[in-house]
């Protein structure tokens, strides 16, 4: 029992027991006791009154001073002010805290409503898209019009981030990036990237640059080297086998500027590509016979393609992408493997897929596959004359029309490559 209820009872006892007394002695004990029990009820309702006051206060200063019951409830109410007290004052520093963390950030923070009404924003987010005081609670498609960016911001499941030109200044590249939190509240941020795309720019622009500088040395090169090959019998002895090294490398760097100039144009290229019908089934049989002169007997290359429903893509991409991957399962596995290209569709998607039986690929590997020049072979063996470009080809040529791709493979049992592309309708 709390020790001011047993100092009231203790109190109310004592009162009862001088009112009895007094009572006895005065020959009047109910009155007594009636006229006791009013003035205690008077004392109670004072104690009442001023806690109310204080209460009425804002419960500023001390409480009032009281005892038994009243005291222990004065108290305690005390002690949860100054708990609340503390606590405003922690989250006061926790938010400034975070209001200089956020105004010291390069990216900007805006927070928005579930119905898309600004918020909050940091100063990044101000100057990145030129926010004013009056623009809180406005519509955050009204300050962003771009539909782009209507339909990135308005989908239930948000999107991967979305690139744009900035609203204030065209020139400059903008990320947005957004995430959901609490009660449908929703988190944007914009990274100014303006930097990093010209310097994207900037290589492109080199690889392509170099790739078609060096198109013409090796076309010279090239031909300078069929004709020494074609009159062997009047060069001195030997010059045959280093002729037939400088043709292959120079094959090999053929192909490579090659694939350095369509990877180029795949990544500059803006424009979606062109939307003709292609039969898939003729396109991956095309494919399956250009294999076969280069395979010869060595590998066996089946098709199985069990759909006839026009894809809408550029043909010559899709070819590039499709024969890049059965060219590999052929470069990069030993005689006698089987490789399957099969293609199907489902409701929404036309599959391709390009297996084989073959070696199978470590799965730390995986990851990195679809990188530039990137080769499972640390060595950088030329043996198999691959230019380390052709599965960053497939991604990207993928990548342009709506796709994916996704890689299976197990040491000892082979490899999958299944491509996923989206039915325009």
């Amino acid at each position: 029992m709390h020790r001011g209820l047993k100092a009231e009872i203790r109190r109310i006892a004592l009162l009862t027991l001088f009112l009895l007394l007094t009572g006895f002695l005065w020959g009047h004990i109910l009155l007594t006791l009636l006229l006791g029990g009013g003035l205690y009820m008077l004392w109670t309702f004072a104690h009442i009154s001023r806690l109310y006051d204080w209460l009425d206060q804002s419960a500023e200063g001390p409480p009032p001073e009281a005892s038994g019951v009243w005291g222990d409830m004065t108290d305690f109410l005390y002690r949860m002010q100054q708990r609340n007290e503390r606590a405003k004052q922690s989250r006061r520093q926790l938010a400034e805290r975070v209001k200089d963390i956020t105004s010291a950030l390069a990216d900007g923070i805006i927070i928005l409503t579930p119905d898309r009404e600004l918020e909050w924003w940091n100063p990044a987010a101000e100057k990145l898209l030129g926010l004013v005081k009056r623009d809180r609670g406005q519509s955050m498609t009204n300050l962003v019009r771009d539909p782009r960016f209507v339909v990135f911001i308005q989908s239930d499941a948000l999107p991967p981030p979305l690139e744009l030109s900035s609203p204030e200044d065209p020139t400059r590249t903008l990320l947005f990036t957004a995430a959901t939190f609490g009660d449908g509240n929703i988190i944007l941020v914009v990274q100014d990237i303006t930097r990093l795309r010209n310097l994207e720019q900037m290589r492109q622009d080199f690889v392509a640059n170099i790739s078609h500088e060096l198109r013409t040395p090796l076309t010279v090169l090239s031909g300078y080297i069929e004709t020494l090959q074609d009159n062997t019998d009047q060069l001195p002895k030997g010059w045959a086998k280093a002729l037939l090294q400088m043709g292959q490398q120079t094959e090999r760097l053929n192909a490579l500027a090659n694939d350095l100039v369509m990877l180029s144009q795949l990544e500059s290229n803006r424009k979606p590509p062109s939307r003709a019908p292609i039969m898939l089934d003729q396109l991956l049989q095309q494919i399956a016979e250009d294999a076969r002169m280069v395979a010869g007997d060595n590998y066996l290359i089946e098709t199985d393609c069990a759909t006839d429903t026009p894809f809408k893509g550029e043909y010559k991409e899709l070819y590039s992408a499709f024969s890049n991957l059965v060219l590999n399962a052929i470069k990069h596995n030993p005689s006698g493997v089987r490789v399957q290209i099969r293609c199907f569709h489902t409701a929404s998607d036309i599959v391709v897929e390009i297996c084989d039986n073959g070696s199978g690929i470590d799965p730390k590997h995986l990851p990195r596959l679809t990188e530039r020049f990137y080769r499972v072979d640390q060595s950088r063996a030329t043996s198999t004359g691959g230019t380390g470009l052709g599965l960053a080809i497939v991604k990207h040529v993928l990548m342009r029309h709506g796709g994916s791709m996704k890689i299976d493979s197990t040491l000892g049992k082979g490899s999958c490559f299944r491509c996923q592309l989206p039915l325009l309708t």
